[in-house]
């Protein structure tokens, strides 16, 4: 016989009800009918529609309406205010077509710049779903991107800008460099030193929405003394050390001319390869370096769309789907959103390994994007699954969009064909900052319209033509 006493109801502060919830937890549960409860920033118990309706008295409700409930993706390497570079260059990589080349572009920002670029890229964010993002140390005003951040409501991790005390390996990489850019970021040892705790005055407060952490330029620009420093930073203060490395092939034979030995091998010998530390892009590799990669611990974040715009695929082995199946936490990052948005990151990816005939999950694409990406900003506790005690960073998705069809599969959907327009409602600690398409925390309109005057200006000041091929009539 059923029990006659009644249910004890707790109370919550938001309680989203019938919803497909795709959990992301330890069991990779997903709720048919399901429902998240939240008190504060906290998720207190994800489970049945039926049970926890009955369970709680929530003081607002999200109906899903059947639609996907989902943790927030995180973008685990974003160099934020390179939005702001979309239909300036035909390609970064190019040095020749424009008086001023990538490095150029990127030193000429003003804190304005910084400030519009970061809050439209948060903007465009939430469109896609994502509730946190990495920022490598490519802010030069990392005050004016954090205001940025908080003002929309998003979370993410900065560090210090462009760490960096040699240029050899630029020689390998020429658009990323420039005398204005080691103007304002000097390849200067003492100046990396002394900044590489400068962000981490963020962790201190556990609520905050933007971090620190500790981030060395790498592929090949740091020396032996700032690398080991950088480690030892990281690990006394408990937060990740991510550097670029195996980014392209010239860079990566570049490195072992210098050294002597190949990147990840000397870092390994360094002692600055281990569970700390954090590898970006990881494209060109050799054998050795797997190796290492294997028996270290280190993570790996990979940018599928920079792999596409280097245009090496050709030149090196495909690896990331091996190494997912060597047990390597593999995370997705953008590096920057020239051509796309970082809702393209997980069908980029997709396609790479479907290339290389070595195709990667739609399962293992989410957990790249979700609890990778957690792990990979040092947050695994609090982010990257819905589960009581986490940090209530939700996005629920309507079933009005086409693409939420044919609904038989809903992590393939949401994998690889469920885009931006389906996003509905965007919770970030605990707090709606999305809604109905719209964020509920700043102007849309101004946003749009400040990053454009902001890329026009900074354009006339470099002396950069933004006509476009085709005539435009008024």
């Amino acid at each position: 016989m059923p029990d006659p006493r009644p249910v004890e109801r707790r109370p919550c502060d938001l309680l989203i009800r019938s919803g497909l919830v795709i959990t992301m937890d330890s069991e990779r549960r997903i709720y048919r009918s399901g429902a998240v409860a939240i008190a504060g920033s906290r998720i207190v118990e994800v489970g049945r529609d039926a049970d926890l309706s009955k369970r709680f008295d929530a003081k607002q409700t999200v109906h899903a309406d059947g639609g996907i409930v989902h943790p927030g993706f995180i973008d685990a390497h974003n160099h934020i205010v390179h939005t702001s570079c979309r239909g300036v260059f035909g390609s970064i990589h190019d040095t020749s077509s424009s008086p001023v080349n990538f490095a150029d572009w990127k030193a000429g920002v003003t804190e304005a710049d910084e400030a519009a670029a970061t809050a439209l890229a948060c903007l465009e964010m939430l469109r896609c779903g994502f509730t946190m993002f990495i920022e490598p140390g490519s802010l030069f005003s990392t005050a004016a991107g954090a205001e940025a951040v908080e003002r929309v409501g998003l979370r993410a991790l900065v560090a210090p800008t462009y760490l960096w005390d040699r240029r050899e390996c630029f020689d390998a990489m020429p658009a990323l460099e420039s005398q204005s850019l080691m103007a304002r970021a000097p390849i200067d040892r003492a100046r990396c030193l002394e900044q590489l705790d400068a962000e981490l005055h963020r962790i201190r407060d556990p609520e905050a929405l933007v971090r620190g952490y500790v981030f060395v330029y790498g592929v090949g620009t740091a020396s032996a003394e700032l690398l080991q420093a950088a480690h030892a930073c990281a690990r006394d203060n408990a937060v990740p050390l991510h550097l670029h490395a195996g980014y392209v092939p010239e860079e990566a034979e570049t490195y072992r001319n210098l050294n002597g030995v190949s990147q990840l091998v000397h870092l390994r010998d360094l002692g600055v390869l281990d569970e700390q530390t954090v590898v970006v892009h990881a494209n060109a590799l050799d054998d050795a370096e797997e190796v290492a990669l294997g028996e270290s611990g280190c993570q790996v974040v990979w940018c599928p769309t920079a792999f596409f715009s280097l245009g090496i695929g050709s030149r090196v082995r495909f690896k990331m789907a091996e190494r997912l199946r060597q047990g390597v936490r593999v995370s997705l990052g953008t590096d920057g959103s020239f051509d796309g948005t970082p809702g393209d990151t997980l069908q980029a990816a997709h396609f790479v390994a479907q290339s290389y005939a070595d195709p990667v999950s739609a399962e293992a694409l989410l957990e790249m994007q979700t609890v990778n990406a957690a792990a990979a900003a040092g947050l695994e506790a609090e982010l990257g699954s819905l589960e009581t005690g986490k940090r209530a960073d939700v996005v629920v998705r309507s079933l009005a969009a086409a693409e939420a069809y044919p609904d038989n599969s809903p992590v393939h959907q949401l994998a690889l064909t469920m885009g931006s327009g389906s996003v509905e409602t965007v919770l970030v600690n605990g707090e709606v900052v999305f809604r109905g398409g719209r964020s509920t925390r700043i102007d849309e309109q101004d946003v749009c319209q400040a990053v454009s005057t902001s890329v026009a200006e900074r354009a006339q000041r470099l002396g950069v033509d933004l006509t476009g091929n085709w005539p435009i009539v008024d």
